[in-house]
């Protein structure tokens, strides 16, 4: 039977405005008082016994776990008669302690998965004990817990900080699983003893191995009104419920290299690692939200010799400081070090494997999923590579491009993204904001479009047509319906074959026949193989994917001039005309002529050519289709809905 030691003796001064004579545990948290928000937790965790360590007030909780008949627990209450400090009270009571015990204490509104807690401890069973850890937003101000690479504790940091140094951001979140036998040299300790200022760290120099466990649920202390009042706001939210592991949780992965961080060739010094502008700003945001922000990175720089793992955790310490001096924080960060090829002065023969967490393995996505119970129809993963968007295809996951780094253009693979914005900042306000919106929008549209249907997506160039369309495509998938997008760029021809106009660009004889194979019902081909197109190279690729069909799957068509492209009568056909302002349009057009090498002059030549060429083209086009006007990624405050007749902007 499971025993949680409960360390219920504190007066909770700074409380007493909202306390009266009763002590800090009886505190009302929305209606029930602490004390029986934690006996609940136990009591669906399977905890059968308590041992309630009291001193203040303590005739105050005896008498109210009689009146609760101890929740149909086993309740003992110890009375230690004067503050030894949580370990002295809990070592004071060490005859009565299991041989494995949860500690937690009276002060602190808590949702966690105490089940898989205990998995994790005892999956190590040479740890003394198993100290939750999270990250948080002032570790500047925090007494911070290192762990080495196999999740152990290899030192604490109490609180004040060395300035010069950087600090990995996990705090010491008060919640411990406990192996009795541990604590027998520490029987006899004089004085008060704190568990995290004293035990522990006495444990750790005496050779004890304390392990971690990284967990992102929700755990925060009551003792001052104002901690109090956001603990009842985040209770009235529903936020607390949410954040127990019990419950799938959506995540949102992100690439380092180039989406962080300024993109260095094989970034091996700490010195050379600075965030991009808005990326801590961007992390807050999600961390203000339900999303777990967890960073994935390949780092081949190990495995060729070129940086440590010691080196390696000097640049993530870097990122955690940098980013916690502006209140952000990541959740969690995975590497893989690997590298399949050798060849490489000094390279680690060990670390030279194909493996399955290199993205686009999914390893990392993999572990992190099962670790968060992440739900991955749910989540999503942001990088400035085609590798990210591969990687976000393989897992299951949504993906976003940013502009920064690569912006795309590596070319390794050819998945294609929910949607391109400019930076890390956008991507959250896209997945914060923006897609929330357009789906609900798009679940609308989706009630009129039958199976075997052949949706065309058409607008001008980057007025968002691949985002709405993958959106679209969601929402019929969330109805029970097969869908499947396809981008018509894919059948631009390379330079020398285009002939003048938009249209000229394009290979319109095998678009006419794509859509041919696809409307015809029953005979509809089980795949289809696509081509690709090198923006860099401006040369056409033949069969470098493939994407497989049912006769049931709804058929998105999205491109510049998709809706030149004729359905038969007995088709059922929808058409669809994306716009978005035109000083956004333009600002999108000449920063990817930018990122192919265009100087600015050239840049603004190209899209003053480009528009003179496709919107007269383009706008015959939208006659007869339903518009749809896509509303630049912006601040939440400043983006809303604009009513116009026969058009949804989004």
């Amino acid at each position: 039977m499971r025993q949680v030691v409960i360390l219920a003796g504190g007066k909770g001064s700074r409380l007493r405005e909202r306390l009266g004579d009763l002590p800090k545990p009886l505190v009302d948290v929305c209606g029930a008082p602490l004390l029986e928000r934690q006996m609940l937790l136990a009591r669906r965790h399977d905890f059968g016994k308590v041992l309630l360590l009291v001193n203040h007030g303590a005739q105050h909780i005896l008498d109210y776990c009689a009146e609760r008949r101890n929740w149909g627990l086993e309740v003992e209450c110890v009375d230690d008669g004067e503050p030894r400090g949580t370990a002295g009270a809990t070592l004071a009571v060490f005859e009565r302690l299991a041989d494995e015990f949860l500690v937690m204490y009276g002060d602190t509104m808590l949702e966690v998965d105490l089940t898989r807690f205990y998995a994790h401890h005892a999956g190590d069973s040479e740890a003394a004990a198993t100290l939750l850890v999270h990250p948080n937003d002032h570790p500047q101000d925090s007494d911070l817990v290192e762990l080495d690479g196999e999740g152990r504790i290899a030192a604490f940091h109490p609180y004040p900080h060395d300035r010069s140094r950087y600090y990995p951001n996990l705090v010491n979140a008060a919640l411990y699983w406990v192996r009795r036998q541990a604590l027998h040299p520490w029987r006899t300790a004089q004085g008060p003893l704190d568990f995290g200022r004293d035990l522990f760290p006495s444990m750790l120099r005496a050779g004890l191995a304390l392990r971690g466990y990284n967990s992102p649920e929700y755990i925060k202390d009551i003792g001052t009104p104002a901690r109090l009042d956001r603990v009842c706001a985040d209770l009235r939210s529903g936020r607390i419920e949410r954040a127990s592991l019990g419950r799938p949780q959506a995540m949102v992965f992100i690439d380092r290299d180039g989406t962080i961080n300024h993109e260095v060739d094989h970034l091996r010094d700490p010195d050379r690692f600075e965030l991009l502008p808005g990326v801590a700003e961007a992390i807050k945001r999600l961390n203000a939200s339900d999303y777990r922000c967890c960073v994935v990175t390949n780092q081949p720089v190990v495995a060729r010799g070129e940086c440590s793992e010691e080196d390696l955790r000097r640049i993530h310490d870097k990122m955690e400081t940098l980013l916690g001096r502006q209140g952000a924080f990541v959740d969690r960060i995975d590497y893989c070090p690997h590298h399949p090829d050798g060849g490489y002065p000094g390279e680690r023969p060990e670390l030279k494997v194909r493996c399955d967490c290199r993205k686009p393995e999914t390893g990392m996505i993999d572990r992190a999923v099962r670790d968060f119970n992440g739900a991955r129809a749910r989540s999503w993963l942001i990088g400035d590579s085609s590798v990210d968007l591969e990687t976000a295809r393989r897992a299951g996951l949504k993906s976003i491009l940013v502009e920064t780094g690569y912006a795309g253009l590596d070319y390794r693979y050819w998945a294609a993204p929910h949607a391109t914005v400019p930076d890390l900042g956008a991507a959250v306000l896209f997945i914060l904001d923006t897609y929330p919106r357009l789906l609900a929008y798009c679940a609308r549209l989706a009630e009129g479009i039958g199976q075997g249907a052949v949706v065309l997506v058409g607008g001008q160039a980057r007025a968002g047509k691949s985002t709405f369309a993958g959106v679209l495509r969601d929402a019929i998938l969330a109805r029970g319906t097969g869908a499947v997008v396809v981008s018509i760029d894919r059948w631009l021809k390379s330079e020398p074959a285009r002939a003048p106009g938009v249209l000229g660009r394009y290979d319109m004889v095998a678009l006419q026949a794509l859509v041919r194979a696809l409307e015809d019902g029953g005979r509809r081909p089980n795949a289809i193989d696509l081509p690709g197109y090198h923006k860099l190279k401006r040369e056409r690729i033949e069969s470098v994917d493939a994407v497989p069909l049912a006769s049931t799957d709804v058929i998105l068509i999205e491109g510049t001039v998709a809706l030149v492209l004729e359905t038969r009568a007995t088709t059922e056909s929808h058409r669809f005309h994306v716009e978005i302002e035109e000083e956004a349009r333009k600002e999108r057009m000449l920063r990817e002529y930018r990122q192919r090498g265009a100087t600015e002059e050239s840049a603004l030549a190209l899209y003053l050519a480009r528009f003179g060429d496709e919107a007269p083209v383009i706008e015959r086009l939208a006659m007869g289709a339903k518009k749809v006007t896509m509303l630049p990624i912006r601040e939440p405050e400043t983006v809303a809905p604009e009513s116009r007749p026969e058009r949804h902007d989004y």
